[in-house]
């Protein structure tokens, strides 16, 4: 069973059952990590911040955009009483720093180059932040996509990731290292061909937080798709495992002995040697 949801607003989705890629991830570490994922609250930083503006901006419109976001006034301070009445009547309301606005608008206007983020094209918003449910060996899951382009005899999914850089190297590390977007990358591509019967290959679009606001376009590749599919398969029979039996193991303790890497015996080659006669 597979349903769609379209234009659902983002704490509806929330509050939605299903397992999600970022939570379900952490159980590749160990369940304990996972159950420990789904029980933080993580802090709101700037990043994450500028992150849902640009989404929303983006993908939601001016409008939804104007509702949510709010520019900082120039000069306000939270502990004059003006400053604190002015914080209360935009209460829920993310307040943005100038500079994070500035920045905001700028990576917007740098996206609506792309046609894929044209917003006057048709049913443009109707495929964007798509929610779509669904269940796998009795595990409900759900995703919602940033943006869905149907291409006839294909899909494609497309990811926005704010970044400090496009560069491809560092991109790479975040997609196959700490943020594992690659399991990501899977679980939404696996969404989107049950939801449209379609296979479905995956996007990031890259953009820089700062001017001149660079963007950049990587697609997953197949090999890579295999190894986030395969990540899914082990996440959910871990995860029904530990269902069954009510236990959330952490990782076995491990004694390791260390020992100098290579590139630091290269630096310390490298180093100047103090002349003993010196002294």
């Amino acid at each position: 069973m597979v349903s769609i949801a379209y234009n659902q607003a983002d704490q509806d989705y929330r509050r939605e059952i299903g397992e999600n890629q970022s939570y379900l991830k952490h159980i590749l570490t160990s369940p304990a990590h996972y159950k420990a994922a789904k029980s933080r609250r993580f802090p709101v930083t700037v990043n994450m911040e500028i992150g849902s503006a640009i989404h929303c901006r983006v993908l939601e419109g001016e409008d939804e955009f104007n509702s949510r976001f709010l520019l900082k006034p120039e000069g306000i301070s939270y502990t004059t009483k003006e400053g604190k009445e002015w914080k209360a009547q935009n209460k829920g309301k993310t307040i943005l720093a100038k500079q994070d606005y500035d920045n905001v608008l700028g990576m917007s206007e740098s996206l609506f180059e792309l046609d894929w983020f044209n917003p006057n094209q048709t049913d443009y918003r109707k495929y964007n932040e798509l929610s779509i449910y669904w269940e796998v060996d009795g595990i409900p899951c759900k995703g919602r996509l940033d943006r869905l382009v149907d291409l006839g005899d294909r899909l494609l999914v497309l990811d926005l990731k704010s970044t400090d850089s496009i560069d491809f190297h560092s991109f790479l590390k975040k997609v196959v290292g700490g943020m594992n977007y690659v399991f990501q990358a899977a679980w939404y591509a696996e969404a989107a061909s049950l939801a449209y019967n379609k296979p479905a290959d995956f996007i990031f679009i890259g953009i820089e937080r700062t001017a001149p606001y660079a963007k950049s376009i990587f697609q997953v590749s197949s090999d890579m798709m295999l190894e986030g599919t395969a990540q899914i398969k082990t996440a959910r029979r871990l995860l029904k495992k530990c269902l069954d039996t009510k236990s959330w193991p952490g990782p076995e303790v491990s004694y390791n002995i260390m020992e100098l890497p290579s590139w630091y015996r290269s630096s310390v080659d490298q180093s100047t040697v103090i002349d003993a006669d010196l002294f």
